[in-house]
């Protein structure tokens, strides 16, 4: 797939998410319910919660927060300095870090204001990991990946020879000619000092020395057309080391090693999905186009998740705080919409 191909299809990617059509509030048996509801124009990309305060960020610098663990949302009495949209937010203690658009980063401490650090690039970021350590790496397009172990504060590009990394080992030289600068979705930075990442192609790529070396740690089958794998959209990674990452075509892949191993799973959908994460119950969620799935046992199986407007329009993003009940995860995506998707005894 060449370069202007690639841009093209994540600007489609971008005009399905803004252009879905909207579905008026409906109450699920589960219990799941719409928490906030802004313009058709609004949208939020991404949501994460440190404790209980938890931050969703989203289109034109719009930014939700809540306090209480998710049981209330409202715009944020602190907006940052910038109209770009914003595709990824990590918080973790008191600091927080928003990527977006034109290379866009923003740093906060607690809940004060937030100002705009340099990032070295003009790429578009789309995801940002944090540890404890303060150590918090960012992916984006075409081989955007950057690092700092200052909390946010400043930045380098880490890209790896990606060309290298990526090869297909079929010996197809048109497969492996265009994995040289692959679009990144997803990212984890473990405590200790750890990363995964991946998205472009179906691989998730591991380092254990902070970024200096990679190894590919899995590599989805390629598409029905026999040429590009799905690219992985999603991906959460617990403390336990249990985890899942998720895409096109369905794609929905698990690990029990902290993400050193992954095993692709039958989902039974064909579905984009954007985001995965648990339920501090066990039960995971997978979300994206107009489709969700819910696994009762550790992702052997999924069932189409039926609750209020997921099978109408699309979410792209799911986290949960402290305190949220154990069955529950709250989804962001159109029209700024924060769900809390309860699944109750189901």
């Amino acid at each position: 797939m060449k370069r202007s191909a690639r841009v093209k299809f994540f600007e489609l990617l971008m005009l399905c998410v803004c252009t879905a059509s909207f579905s008026p509030f409906a109450q699920a048996k589960t219990g799941s319910q719409a928490l906030t509801q802004m313009t058709p124009h609004d949208r939020l990309y991404a949501v994460a919660f440190g404790g209980d305060v938890g931050v969703a960020v989203g289109h034109a610098g719009l930014i939700m927060e809540t306090t209480d663990g998710g049981k209330t949302w409202s715009k944020a009495a602190e907006q940052p300095p910038t109209k770009l949209a914003m595709h990824g937010i990590a918080v973790v203690g008191n600091r927080s870090i928003a990527v977006g658009q034109k290379g866009l980063v923003l740093i906060r401490e607690g809940r004060g204001a937030w100002r705009k650090v340099e990032s070295g690039t003009e790429a578009r970021l789309l995801r940002v990991g944090l540890n404890k350590n303060g150590v918090a790496i960012v992916v984006g397009a075409f081989g955007t990946l950057l690092k700092s172990t200052d909390g946010g504060e400043t930045w380098a590009s880490i890209a790896p020879n990606w060309a290298e990394l990526y090869k297909s080992g079929d010996g197809s030289d048109e497969f492996s000619a265009v994995r040289d600068e692959p679009t990144n979705y997803v990212v984890k930075v473990f405590d200790d000092n750890s990363i995964l990442i991946g998205g472009e192609y179906g691989q998730i790529n591991h380092s254990t020395d902070g970024g200096a070396t990679w190894t590919p740690v899995f590599q989805a089958a390629t598409d029905a057309s026999g040429t590009i794998p799905p690219t992985i959209f999603g991906m959460n990674v617990g403390d336990d080391g249990v985890g899942y990452a998720s895409g096109q075509d369905g794609l929905i892949t698990k690990t029990t090693d902290g993400g050193k191993s992954w095993k692709r799973v039958d989902s039974g959908s064909l579905a984009s999905l954007f985001d995965i994460d648990t339920t501090a119950d066990g039960r995971v969620i997978a979300i994206g186009m107009r489709a969700a799935l819910v696994s009762s046992d550790a992702g052997a199986t999924w069932q189409p998740l039926k609750a209020l407007d997921v099978s109408l329009n699309w979410y792209s993003g799911l986290s949960r705080g402290s305190s949220t009940p154990g069955d529950e995860l709250f989804a962001v995506g159109h029209s700024g919409r924060v769900l809390s998707l309860a699944l109750g005894n189901r």
